[in-house]
């Protein structure tokens, strides 16, 4: 009778504690012995081992190259980053500078127009000084003239009258003795 009997090899992973089925070998009592079904097992059981084995080496040795390149990928970044603060560091005090140069440059163009425009309104003060003054002087001789016109029209009144008084007389005069005469 072929009686057929089946071989289950089971690696247990310490790190996940699971059991995982890693073949099924099928094995028939007439071809093969019992020595030879323990030697097969052992056989298997030894590869599986060493299956096991190189792949955690493998696994171990991806990790290993992953960080590698993690931490050179990382040290590239940090150093671009410096790289990049001390630009933006650069760039920002050369702009504050710059500002604090033309912040300066526009308070010294401030002063010079407040300069300027004190200078201009101390000007103006004085013209309009002057100006008040020569106003007033105007005046006073305009008041003058006008006193002096008066006076002169009083005088050249009394003028013409005295003339005329003394023209009356010797008009008077002039014909008594015509008709005195």
């Amino acid at each position: 009778m072929d009686k057929e009997e089946h071989s289950v090899i089971y690696i247990i992973d310490d790190s996940e504690k699971e059991e995982v089925v890693e073949e099924v070998i099928e094995i028939k009592d007439d071809d093969v012995e019992c020595s030879a079904e323990s030697t097969l097992t052992d056989h298997l059981s030894s590869d599986a081992v060493e299956n096991k084995r190189r792949m955690q080496s493998y696994i171990k040795s991806v990790v290993k190259d992953c960080n590698r390149n993690i931490k050179e990928h990382w040290k590239v970044h940090q150093e671009e980053m410096r790289e990049f603060k001390m630009e933006y560091t650069e760039q920002i005090i050369t702009v504050f500078q710059q500002w604090d140069s033309d912040i300066m440059q526009v308070e010294d163009q401030e002063n010079e127009l407040n300069g300027i425009f004190n200078h201009q309104e101390k000007t103006f003060q004085q013209t309009r000084m002057l100006q008040t003054d020569s106003l007033k002087t105007v005046k006073q001789a305009d008041d003058e003239f006008l006193k002096v016109l008066e006076d002169l029209e009083k005088n050249y009144t009394n003028v013409l009258n005295s003339i005329h008084n003394e023209f009356q007389k010797q008009k008077t005069l002039l014909q008594r003795k015509i008709t005195d005469g």
